[in-house]
């Protein structure tokens, strides 16, 4: 059976829940370095989510009336 994605929700609780572990440093520094790893490639893909959902919603309701919306930064 295919592994489902994570909903947006789920992505965000599994972010705060690796925040809240690399806050507490009580690990060996190895699994640190993987939770922060895994926060990383999770917030990559809800940028990329985000973006997408962006530009749909872009498409939808038609570029001309959202001219003055700046485009969200990307770091």
């Amino acid at each position: 059976m295919a592994k489902k994605t994570p909903t947006i929700d789920e992505q965000l609780r599994r972010l705060e829940e690796i925040r809240q572990q690399l806050e507490a440093a009580d690990r060996p520094i190895e699994e640190l370095v993987a939770l922060y790893e895994e926060g990383m490639a999770i917030a990559k893909r809800l940028r990329e989510h985000l973006a997408s959902i962006r530009q749909r919603i872009i498409t939808i309701g038609g570029q001309d009336e959202h001219d003055d919306i700046a485009p969200p930064s990307v770091d």
